[in-house]
């Protein structure tokens, strides 16, 4: 059976106790989108089977209205004691199908679970290279062929405070391999050149967490047919220090400047008077990049762990050009 979002309060309530256990208490998705928070901006399906009125299995797809052919799959799950009976499997299907039907490329979902996947991979479903993530690529292209061609098209590039329209956009975005080792130390993100990504659905919520207690901002680059090819944050710290950091896709690497400037203008507005970056000290044309900018290099900064490994880091730092009354 298919809900489409707003779900009733109800519904919303039961699936919640359903994924508790399974997952945790840490579903991919808020309960506020199941309610319909967000559907001006997305389409929120979930796919569901009950037994003896209790649900058995669930499957949710979310697809981007200005983006649509892009999706991402979350909340597969299936009771215990009714796993093995293709459950899971007739949801995943019926999710594929209903997004081919409307255009939809690439359909994402990231697992953990080699068991998982490999009913995944059955279904059409494609490992990316260095994440614990797949993708199902309606053309039967590789995810790698999808990703190049996906941002092949040049285009004018827009600058706006980032929010729910980029949930499912930023995906292709922060699974494309790029040079740098660390993308943003604010929100944690690392290169998949590097650093395994476990994560899919959850990736607009470590971005979320950057403006948590209304101490930080993001901010995203939008080409004119909506895909997301940049990203750019500033949190605030102690003593009137502000942390910026950001990435662009290499196709797109002049919009890199507008990005930091963009989250710079939002620091002095909080009235920041320190400007701080944390790179990784292999990240050289990063480096120079913000000296260009007018940073220099500053105190010791704590080093990067990612995956167990170590890289060891560098602050810059830029203080904020006083006025003049004249």
């Amino acid at each position: 059976m298919k809900y489409d979002a707003p779900l009733d309060h109800d519904l919303v309530e039961a699936l919640f106790d359903f994924w508790g256990p399974m997952f945790a208490g840490d579903s991919d998705l808020p309960r506020d989108i199941f309610l319909g928070s967000e559907i001006e901006h997305h389409r929120l399906a979930v796919y569901l089977t009950r037994r003896e009125g209790k649900i058995v299995g669930t499957s949710a797809s979310i697809t981007s209205h200005a983006l649509p052919v892009l999706g991402g799959l979350g909340e597969v799950a299936t009771q215990p004691e009714c796993r093995g009976q293709g459950i899971a499997t007739r949801l995943c299907q019926q999710a594929v199908s209903d997004f081919r039907a409307t255009g939809g490329e690439a359909l994402f979902l990231g697992t953990v679970n080699p068991v998982a996947a490999r009913v995944y991979h059955r279904l059409g479903w494609r490992k990316l290279a260095g994440a614990a993530v797949m993708a199902n690529i309606t053309n039967g292209d590789s995810p790698e062929t999808f990703l190049v061609e996906f941002f092949c098209e040049p285009s004018d590039v827009t600058l706006c405070t980032a929010g729910p329209v980029v949930r499912v956009p930023l995906i292709p975005l922060l699974h494309t391999p790029h040079d740098w080792q660390v993308l943003d130390a604010n929100a944690g993100m690392y290169s998949t050149r590097y650093h395994v990504q476990k994560s899919c659905m959850g990736l607009y919520r470590r971005y979320q967490d950057v403006v948590q207690d209304d101490c930080g901002q993001w901010f995203a680059a939008f080409a004119a047919d909506g895909r997301v090819v940049g990203l750019s944050t500033a949190r605030l710290h102690d003593s009137g220090r502000c942390n910026v950091d950001g990435f662009a896709h290499q196709r797109f690497m002049d919009c890199w400047n507008e990005l930091i400037q963009v989250a710079i203008d939002w620091g002095e507005s909080q009235n920041a008077t320190t400007f701080t970056a944390t790179l990784s000290i292999e990240d050289e044309d990063k480096q120079r990049l913000f000296e260009s900018l007018g940073f220099k290099r500053g105190q010791p900064a704590a080093n990067f762990e990612v995956g167990g490994r170590k890289i060891e880091s560098v602050q810059l730092q830029r203080h904020r050009v006083a006025m003049s009354c004249d």
